[in-house]
């Protein structure tokens, strides 16, 4: 588990540093030493992470709506930074031992004395010097080898001094060793050895030289093991070989080792184990909330961080992101779910609202309210509503309003007509706009046990005006508008900001400059880091926020009862117990350990401990032990007072003290004396009665009786103060010192050459050898990684890459070369480059020698060798290779161009288009179809325009407009034909001529209106009506005229006559010779007899009866109507017409009414006539012999000529149709065909011949020949009697054309008009239909889907491969693809396959053709495409690419360790080990227990039976905590 960064610094809040009130010290300052330490780093390394989610997105083609919201998985590229951690080794600087700094010094200046305190635990005397003291007896005693108690003895007499040949007293105390001839005082100064073989160059050894029986022996510094050659000395790593037996860590060093301990872990005495710091409590939470996004609760590993109500924590255990409840399944919503960080809403579709629970949504009834906007009819329907007409009208384009339809039609089932509901409208949301909702519900807190924390101490000292961890921050790195202070080692914040760069908020409940002003907010509420005022919680309101819950209560209506003892204040939303100060725990009911106080225990007591009984754990004041007094109980109680708070007196003798603690009187002992039975000698450094005066000799002893010092060798003079003067050493300075080389002086105290560093040798005389410098050579060189030490100064020369005061810290980042003095010259994120080389180490995305470029196009990642993938000009980045999608484009790698009704970045935004019309998938202009502009699409073309931009101009005539859409002329009422031009047919009228006129009797309807133009004599709305009686003309308006009953024709006015009446106004009778009706009537009356106008009776002249007047009165009677009777005598005639008796010549008969018998004539026909042959006649009165009718001629022999009948042959023939004539009476016989009296009368229809007397035997009523009778067929019929039509491709007359009718077409047999099959038009029906119509002529429009495209003839459609249905309107169920979804899919497991092409569609995780084969290892995703990102060889998810952690391991790569209360694959089981007593193994959760415990969870206690053993190595392990 890698441990935050922020966690490592919490320990050093406690140790306050004795400098803190001082200046920073500086290795030149004096008494400064240098010591190593440990700090730990973080940096930043980038990491390509990939997010996949579900995206509301807008489909097609979703069954009946055309339109539907659905789900597309998406993938999300995001360059994360992970913090990583390493321990580097840096210098730090503090005191030498012995001294200390106080304020204001530069430098450890002030010399601790350590003597001043119980003589420093020495016997006799104590002697302080400069860091340091040590114990002296007094001459004729010798030190212990305690170091403080001294012997009496002479120095040479005990053991030869330890000399090993000859001792030398110098003086009663002192001696020194001599050797015998030949032999030299080893360095020792006791033992003797043969003249040095080591004095010549160590005797070639790197380390140690020791002279053997006269020759040189090597041997190595401890740490180090002597080399193959037997001089060279090599370093021992004991870290490695085990010998170091650190129970934690072990950081290897040149000669030696050092053991280092975890977090929370502090090294023991003895240099290897490390024992868990127990301290007290740390807040781990209070600087900068210990990391943490939310809630920061402390425990001893370190603050743990929780999450409000609707986030989760993220894997680096600090972050919290929303939960997305929509897209986690975890909402209530019945409809539409909106997320937002903290919870989430429900919303409903258009035509649904919100029901009370919040979760479901109730209908909306629109009919409700104003009928829904319906002109006619309103249906409510779940989430819309229908507006529907009555019969005979339909809806209008704004689907609310109804028209009049032309000709109505009922609905096949005889219901109303179809009606189409408004169409369901949603709105696609923009997902990331989300709000904030502080309603957080309780969480669970578990209750944290408050302990310390240890931590690796880390300082540093950065130069040239750089600052910062790791000194790489300069002024110009200051964030917020903040300056750099006068020092340049820091920024001076502006109010509200904080930070070392002061890019930080300031701490939640301060505000202002340098964040030093405290919040006043109450009851939860959060101030303004820059001017303080509140931000109230939800529920809480007022300035400083004072209007909340009452105490003891929380909650958004503060109904809930916060769980804290004594009644305390929880928090307004969380119900979190708010401490008084002096309190804390979960429920407050923990009063603060010891030596703390203030709100949450935050505060350490500045007590005195040691003088202090305890502290106020509320307010941190200070109770004195007994004897003591002060603000800190810092101060003893003045001579003469004891007691609590020094405020007793002592009762004692003048000048006898008391006990401060009891007030008891000290007893008075003699001079040099004191104790309860005066028996002990005074301590050192007091003398006198009672030891209470100090001795004045500058830290050497004095009498105890007079106080007169005994100065120590070195020292003279009577208070010791004066050294003795160069040359001269020992007690009383009366010895003369030796001859030092190097400039080495003269111990005054034994006499020893003391050499300056870099020197050894009795003398000084030698250099140190390799790996030792300092004082005597004493000191080890540390330089590690093969660094080289002055042999004075031992400082380290550094080899590149290394820095520092031994060359284990490795140069800063920016920085390279020897001893790091090159800066590093590149551009990358830190300036970093390689320590050794200088080479620059460019961070993901960047590339050229300084780091300076970024990939080139094209290229990305680490070393830029990675290969973009983006496609359509996406723009790729050069760090992650993630594709930002020109607008238009999505999809991982830019692949997919926007669906229908999108467009823009992401595809993102909808279009917002209207009639059908497409928007560019870039910009999102609306591209038109034909017939709309504008910038929506909205506005039809304009009048006389259309087509597509509106370019086209309409060609339409008689006030008609044409379609904006294709240009097709729409007619005015009355108009028809493509440009409108044709008025309607006879018998239509209205728009597209499609209703029928009602006009009867030949009246005429208006083209336009139907309005009927009744002929003259009609009236009438249909002309049904004929005119009254005595009316006529246009509507029966004009009044007749006609006489004699006469009725007048109602159109014209013409007077139809009574029969007999005749003239315009039927004024006149039938002129003579006619009479009946319209005077047609032919009088058959004879020759000049007149006949009655109206009956046609004849008007019998004079003589003459009977109808025609062909009879002559009867006998006896004569005259007008043979009303007059004769008065003959009997047998005399009586003249028919005068009544006279007898005949006239030429008469005969009883009234002398017929002519004279043939061949007679005269008076009484008694004369023969004398005329010759039958041709001629003679006169019945006078016997002249005249021509017969029909001759002529002298003798009459000559008949008349063709065309020529009568007497004489006086008259013209009259006959027709070249009838002949009978020359005698004129009669015409007429030929074959003809009938009449003129023959001008052709036979009727249906008969032929002579009198036509002939009936025709012709069929389809063909006519036939008058004269023949042969039938005379019409065209396209055939035969004898026309009974057969004309064979197959032939038509006209006889049948003798050839049709031209093209496709299965019908032509017509009498004019060879083609009559097109179904799909085809033309005038040889040689077109098929176009794309889009069908049926006879092409009249109808096809209704398929999908672009399928319809069979011209019967409209059925032929779909597309992967659509079915009567319209296309199904894609291929799952499973199917190809024309007609007849085509099985081959694809394995279970994958589904494009529904045209049958390609397999291959899930995350699979791939190949049949999707048969899995994602190798290493990869995942879509077509196994994507490279796993998991350490080492951990392998990912084929599908969704998640790391499959092994035991032990969990995190986005599988590369942190388990928690230490977790275990197992990817850490998701927990550990059942005892806390505190055990170790979890985090592989498989075996518990490892600690010396005291056992059983298999550890909770067992046992006893020791032996020495208690290190714990086990850590790796893998983890003590358990709960």
């Amino acid at each position: 588990m890698e441990f935050p960064a922020v966690a490592l610094s919490f320990i050093l809040a406690l140790r306050i540093s004795p400098l803190a009130s001082g200046s920073k010290l500086q290795p030149h300052m004096p008494n400064v030493c240098a010591e190593q330490e440990l700090a730990v780093v973080g940096q930043q390394q980038p990491c390509v992470q990939a997010l996949t989610r579900a995206v509301k997105v807008w489909k097609q083609d979703c069954g009946g709506r055309r339109w539907c919201t659905g789900y597309e998985r998406r993938v999300l590229y995001y360059t994360g930074y992970r913090q990583l951690y390493q321990l580097r080794s840096h210098t730090t600087y503090r005191c030498c031992p012995g001294w200390s700094q106080l304020a204001g010094e530069d430098g450890c200046l002030h010399h601790v004395d350590e003597c001043q305190v119980h003589n420093g635990g020495c016997q006799q005397r104590c002697v302080n010097t400069l860091g340091s003291y040590y114990c002296e007896c007094r001459p004729g005693s010798r030190l212990h080898t305690d170091g403080r108690t001294c012997i009496a003895v002479n120095s040479c007499a005990l053991n030869n001094g330890g000399c090993e040949h000859d001792c030398v007293q110098v003086t009663l105390a002192q001696h020194r060793c001599q050797c015998r001839h030949n032999f030299q005082l080893q360095e020792d100064g006791k033992r003797c050895v043969l003249r040095n073989p080591c004095a010549d160059g160590n005797g070639g050894c790197q380390h140690r030289c020791h002279g053997h029986r006269g020759r040189a022996r090597c041997e190595c510094h401890p740490g180090y093991r002597l080399g193959p050659d037997g001089k060279a000395c090599e370093d021992v790593n004991e870290c490695l070989t085990g010998l170091a037996m650190c129970s934690h860590q072990c950081l290897n060093t040149r000669g030696s080792f050092k053991c280092t301990c975890n977090p929370g872990y502090e090294l023991g005495a003895d240099g290897k184990q490390c024992y868990r710091i127990e301290m007290e409590i740390v807040n781990s939470c209070e600087a900068n909330n210990g990391g943490c996004s939310h809630v920061c609760h402390h425990t001893s590993s370190g603050p743990v961080c929780t999450c409000n109500f609707g986030f989760r924590l993220e894997e680096d255990q600090k972050s919290c992101t929303d939960i997305n409840e929509c897209d986690t399944g975890s909402h209530c919503c019945h409809q539409d779910c909106y997320n937002y960080p903290g919870g989430y809403e429900c919303s409903c579709h258009a035509g649904y609202r919100l029901s009370t629970d919040g979760c479901g949504c109730d209908d909306v009834d629109e009919c409700s309210s104003n009928n829904g906007g319906c002109e006619h009819t309103c249906q409510n329907q779940p989430g819309s509503f229908q507006c529907g007409c009555e019969i005979g009208h339909k809806l209008d384009e704004d689907r609310r309003s109804c028209i009049s339809l032309e000709d109505t039609v009922e609905a096949l089932d005889g219901r109303r007509p179809v009606i189409r509901p408004i169409p369901h409208v949603a709105i696609l949301r923009d997902e990331f706009t989300q709000l904030f909702n502080d309603d957080y519900e309780e969480e669970e807190e578990e209750e944290m046990e408050a302990r310390g924390e240890h931590t690796l101490s880390e300082k540093f000292v950065c130069l040239e005006r750089t600052f910062g961890p790791d000194c790489s921050l300069t002024c110009e790195d200051c964030a917020n508008g903040a300056a750099c202070n006068a020092e340049g080692t820091g920024c001076d914040c502006p109010a509200g900001w904080t930070g070392t760069l002061c890019n930080q908020t300031c701490p939640t409940g301060t505000f202002g400059s340098n964040c030093s002003q405290s919040c006043r907010c109450q009851n939860g509420g959060s101030c303004d880091p820059t001017t303080g005022a509140c931000r109230c919680p939800p529920g809480v309101a007022g300035e400083l926020c004072q209007d909340g819950c009452p105490k003891g209560f929380f909650g958004k209506q503060c109904r809930k009862k916060c769980n804290c003892a004594n009644r305390g204040r929880c928090h307004r939303i969380y119900g979190a117990c708010l401490c008084d100060p002096g309190l804390y725990g979960r429920y407050c009911h923990l009063a603060c350990p010891r030596w703390v106080f203030g709100a949450g225990c935050s505060e350490e007591c500045r007590c005195v401990q040691p003088h202090t009984r305890d502290c106020d754990r509320r307010d941190g004041s200070c109770h004195c032990k007994p004897g003591y007094r002060g603000e800190r109980c810092e101060t003893s109680c003045d001579p003469g007072y004891y007691g609590d708070g020094c405020k007793k007196k002592c009762g004692c003798s003048p000048g006898v003290s008391c006990d401060p603690v009891t007030g008891e009187c000290q007893k008075e002992c003699p001079p040099g004396y004191h104790g309860e039975n005066c028996d002990q000698e005074c301590p050192q450094g007091t003398f006198g009665a009672g030891c209470r005066w100090p001795c004045a000799c500058g830290g050497a002893p004095c009498d105890p009786s007079t106080g007169q010092c005994h100065c120590p060798p070195g020292w003279m003079g009577h208070d010791c103060g004066q050294a003795c003067p160069e040359g001269r050493w020992g007690p009383g300075c009366q010895e003369i010192c030796p001859d030092c080389a190097n400039d080495a002086r003269c111990d005054p105290a034994t006499g020893a050459c003391v050499c300056p560093p870099g020197y050894t040798g009795q003398r000084c005389q030698d250099v140190c050898p390799p790996g030792w410098f300092g004082s005597d050579c004493q000191l080890s060189c540390s330089c590690g990684n093969e660094g080289h030490c002055h042999p004075v100064t031992g400082m380290c020369s550094c080899p590149p890459g290394w820095m520092g005061h031994n060359c284990q810290r490795a140069c800063d980042v920016g920085h390279w070369g020897p001893d790091c003095a090159h800066a590093c010259n590149c551009s990358n994120s830190d300036g970093s480059c390689s320590a050794e080389t200088g080479q620059c180490l460019c961070d993901a995305g960047y590339t050229g020698g300084h780091c300076e470029h970024k990939c080139p196009e094209g290229w990305f990642g680490l070393s830029c060798r990675h290969q973009c993938q983006c496609e359509n000009g996406a723009a790729c980045d050069h760090v992650s290779g993630a594709c930002t999608c020109s607008p238009g484009w999505r999809g991982t790698f830019c692949e997919h161009a926007c669906p229908d009704g999108f467009y823009g970045l992401e595809c993102r935004q909808t279009c917002d288009c209207l009639n059908g019309a497409h928007c560019d998938p870039v910009t999102g202009q609306c591209q038109c179809p034909p017939g709309w502009t504008g910038p929506r699409c909205g506005q039809a073309c304009q009048e006389n325009r259309y087509g597509q931009d509106c370019s086209q101009t309409c060609h339409c005539f008689n006030n008609a407009t044409c379609s904006h859409v294709s240009g097709r002329c729409l007619c005015t009422a009355g108009w028809t034909g493509p440009t409108c031009q044709q008025a309607c047919p006879a018998g239509s009228f209205g728009k597209n001529c499609l209703q029928r006129c009602l006009c009867q009797n030949g009246g005429t309807c208006d083209p336009a209106t139907g309005v009927c133009a009744c002929p003259t004599g009609w009236t009438g709305l249909a002309c049904e009506l004929a005119c009254a009686q005595g009316q006529h003309g246009a509507d029966c308006q004009q009044r007749c005229e006609c006489h004699h009953g006469g009725l007048c024709d109602r159109r014209t006015g013409q007077c139809l006559c009574q029969p007999g009446w005749t003239g315009d106004k039927c004024e006149s009778p039938c002129p003579e010779g006619r009479f009946g009706a319209r005077c047609e009537e032919l009088c058959d009356c004879g020759d000049s007899v007149s006949c009655h106008h109206v009956t046609g009776a004849c008007d019998c002249p004079r003589g003459w009866r009977g109808r025609r007047c062909e009879k002559a009165c009867l006998p006896g009677s004569f005259g007008k109507n043979c009303a007059s009777r004769c008065t003959c005598p009997l047998g005399v005639p009586c003249h028919h017409v005068t009544g006279q008796c007898g005949c006239p010549p030429g008469l005969t008969g009883s009234g002398c009414e017929k002519s004279c018998l043939p061949g007679t004539f005269g008076e009484g026909c008694a004369q023969i006539c004398q005329c010759s042959g039958a041709t001629q006649e003679c006169h019945p009165v006078t016997g002249a012999c005249v021509c017969a009718p029909g001759f002529h001629g002298p003798s009459c022999q000559l008949e008349c000529s063709p065309g020529w009948y009568g007497r004489d042959c006086e008259r013209p023939c009259q006959c027709k149709n070249g009838a002949r004539c009978d020359p005698a009476t004129g009669m015409c016989h007429c030929p074959p065909g003809y009938i009449g009296a003129d023959c001008g009368i052709g036979c009727p229809a249906g008969r032929y011949g002579q009198d036509c007397a002939g009936l025709c035997s012709c069929g389809a009523g063909a006519p036939c020949h008058p004269v023949t009778g042969d039938c005379v067929c019409p065209p396209g019929r055939a035969g004898p009697t026309c009974e057969q039509g004309c064979e197959k491709h032939r038509y006209g007359v006889g049948c003798q054309q050839t049709c031209s009718c093209h496709n299965g077409g019908l032509c017509d047999a009498a004019d060879g008009s083609c009559s097109c099959a179904p799909g085809w038009t033309g005038k040889s029906c040689e077109l098929e239909c176009p794309p889009g119509r069908f049926g006879a002529d092409c009249q109808l429009q096809c209704p398929c889907l999908h672009n399928g495209t319809c069979d011209p003839g019967t409209g059925t459609c032929r779909c597309p491969a992967g659509h079915y249905g009567p319209l296309c309107e199904h894609s291929c169920p799952a499973g199917f693809h190809g024309v007609g979804c007849r085509e099985r899919c081959d694809c394995e497991h279970g994958a589904g396959c494009d529904p045209t092409s049958g390609r397999c569609r291959c899930p995350p995780g699979l791939h190949g053709e049949r999707c048969h084969a899995g994602c190798k290892e290493g990869t995942y995703g879509e077509g196994c495409q994507r490279l796993c990102d998991c350490a080492g060889d951990v392998p990912c998810d084929p599908a969704t690419g998640q790391c499959l952690c092994p035991p032990g391991k969990t995190g986005p790569t599988c590369a942190a360790d388990c928690r230490p209360t977790h275990f197992g694959p990817d850490c998701h089981l927990t550990c059942q080990c005892a806390p505190s007593s055990s170790y979890c193994n985090a592989r498989n959760g075996q518990c490892l227990c600690l010396d005291g415990h056992t059983g298999p969870t550890c909770r067992e206690a046992t006893q020791s039976l032996g020495p208690t053993r290190s714990p086990p190595p850590l790796e893998g392990l983890w003590l358990a905590e709960h």
